[in-house]
């Protein structure tokens, strides 16, 4: 062996800790550089695509048919219901205020006698 090749693994051998350690950064440095190339050519195009197909513009009058339309179709059942809890509660409480005022009617006319 030359003088050369024994003084490289010399140094080879003291400073193999260093040497290991170097390989694994460069490996992980390859890793992560060639998966953000693979998501860069697959993700661009892809997400280009997606951009495309969202609409741009919906005008107002246009969303508020649309989800007019929607509810009607999807949830009409379900806001007839609440609209006869809630008439058959205002029903109720009228009901109920023209007991109380015939109630106290009652009681003054009662006194005044």
């Amino acid at each position: 062996m030359s003088q050369a090749k024994v003084d490289k693994r010399k140094y080879e051998k003291k400073h193999r800790k260093e040497i290991e350690r170097k390989k694994k950064v460069k490996t992980t440095v390859t890793c992560v550089v060639a998966a953000l190339i693979i998501g860069a050519i697959i993700g661009v195009p892809l997400g280009i695509r997606i951009y495309k197909s969202i609409p741009k513009f919906v005008g107002d009058s246009t969303l508020e048919a649309f989800v007019g339309n929607y509810i009607d179709e999807n949830y009409a059942s379900d806001i007839a219901v609440l609209n006869k809890t809630e008439d058959s509660t205002e029903e109720s409480s009228e009901e109920s205020a023209v007991d109380t005022d015939s109630e106290e009617e009652q009681t003054t006319s009662e006194a005044e006698e």
